[in-house]
């Protein structure tokens, strides 16, 4: 295994030369860093991280904590996260709370315990009061998708209102105008939003409101699947479905197949959130799509820049604009009636 005198033998320097490139503890001239990092890579020199961490107190790692691992959304997320931290010589602890606000706390808790750098957060709501103590502690944290009420902390979303009010415009404006809406936890702000959006664009077009065309499932699979057929057993069932995330369209999709409704010859649907399935669908899906690899980009680009600043007092807000998709799973009421 080289140690640093080789990568210092490498390099044609000292060994404090190559330890002061490593930590950052002294200037070094950009010539010089190069040979340095190229003599590194040349022989596969890994810094002692132990050793670093001893000495900065830091352990570099970062604490991520998510809704559902399993929702491809969060998945690309995490993934994009990771590869931006691991350029500033972190790791993550990945946790899944599956939208449980005590699992939430548990594992906020034992990452704290674990004394991890900073925090990534998408809340699921119920623990501000935690969050709020660790940012006063000094911990570092981000939230990731959902803001949370009166908390002051750095926070990094799509803007949902926005999304939900061009997907839900999009259908109103091919003639729907009984519109139903599968949303997500209302007392999370994602559900909240998408449902404020969904609410301005029927507003905004003169339409009714309607309760029998609201069904909260809770961002869950299983759930959306039952609430679509209940919207569809409606004496008035809806023209159209505006469906508040991913995993949520998978059970309304699953609904529509097993009530033997055609999309879109039966029904129009818009989806949050966009993957490869979607696009792959028949017919394709027409979504809501939101900047993921970018919006875990500038998470971790956002904690990196608190951990090495430290107390910084005016928080950063980052909301990304989500963009609208247009396939083939809607089409006008009016055509229907006409076939």
């Amino acid at each position: 295994m080289p140690t640093i005198t080789d990568v210092a033998r490498e390099a044609r320097v000292s060994a404090s030369t190559v330890s002061h490139v490593i930590n950052e503890t002294r200037y070094v001239s950009d010539e010089v860093k190069q040979r340095v990092h190229a003599a590194m890579e040349a022989l596969n020199y890994q810094p002692n991280v132990i050793a670093r961490s001893l000495r900065t107190r830091e352990t570099l790692t970062v604490g991520v904590v998510v809704s559902d691992v399993t929702n491809p959304f969060f998945t690309s997320i995490v993934r994009a996260i990771e590869d931006e931290v691991l350029k500033q010589g972190y790791n993550i602890i990945l946790c899944d709370t599956d939208e449980k606000p005590e699992r939430e706390q548990a594992y906020l808790r034992l990452l704290m315990g674990r004394r991890v750098d900073g925090l990534i957060v998408a809340p699921s709501s119920g623990n501000a009061d935690l969050l709020r103590s660790a940012i006063e502690s000094g911990l570092p944290v981000v939230l990731l998708d959902r803001s949370i009420p009166g908390l002051t902390a750095d926070v990094v979303l799509s803007d949902n209102e926005s999304g939900a009010f061009d997907a839900v415009s999009y259908l109103i404006g091919m003639g729907h105008r009984r519109i139903g809406i599968i949303a997500g936890r209302l007392e999370v702000s994602t559900g909240a939003d998408r449902m404020a959006g969904y609410v301005r664009a029927i507003r905004t077009h003169g339409i009714p409101a309607d309760e029998s065309l609201i069904e909260v499932a809770k961002f869950k699979r299983d759930i959306a699947y039952d609430k679509t057929m209940k919207m569809l057993n409606r004496a008035e069932p809806p023209t159209a479905l505006f469906v508040c995330n991913n995993v949520m369209t998978a059970g309304t999709m699953a609904a529509l197949k097993a009530a033997g409704k055609k999309v879109p010859e039966d029904i129009s649907v818009v989806g949050f959130d966009d993957s490869e399935w979607a696009a792959l669908m028949d017919p394709p899906l027409t979504v809501v799509a939101q900047p993921i690899v970018e919006l875990g980009t500038r998470a971790a680009q956002t904690l990196m820049r608190r951990i090495s600043r430290g107390r910084v007092k005016t928080p950063r807000a980052v909301v990304l604009k989500p963009e609208l998709i247009v396939r083939d799973s809607c089409a006008s009421p009016l055509w229907r009636r006409d076939r």
